[in-house]
């Protein structure tokens, strides 16, 4: 029996949250993707990927609040915790879309202020 949609986004959370971005990376759809922040945009998964080991090296904990779906649609409210000084835990909502068994969308949405102030008005891509 194939994954629902949301048990595919909480193993790709899970995989994230261990940093293993080898196995995350394979939940992602290889054609056709999308990712969106307050602080980046990628249609390739590959360059996704490479810049989430930068991040891998900050993040400290991930911590699912609460997760509802509908169909192929899958929203996520996270605690994310980082190391860095003065920046602790901050609250992230994920919206995923899946479509045949890999994720085609993300859309991450955070008060991206504090990010903004230590690096100014940049953004990655």
């Amino acid at each position: 029996m194939p994954k629902r949609a949301a048990e595919i986004v909480d193993d790709y959370l899970e995989a994230v949250s261990r940093r293993d971005f080898v196995t995350a990376r394979g939940y992602l759809a290889d054609r056709g993707f999308e990712y969106v922040s307050p602080i980046a945009r990628f249609n390739d998964p590959d360059l996704f990927f490479e810049n989430m080991h930068g991040v891998g090296a900050i993040l400290h904990r991930l911590d699912t609040r609460l997760r509802f779906s509908e169909g192929n649609d899958v929203c996520h409210v996270l605690d994310v915790t980082i190391s860095m000084d003065g920046y602790d835990m901050q609250s992230v909502v994920q919206l995923a879309q899946v479509r045949d068994g890999r994720i085609v969308r993300l859309e991450v949405i955070f008060d991206a202020s504090d990010f903004h102030r230590m690096i100014g008005d940049q953004k990655l891509e």
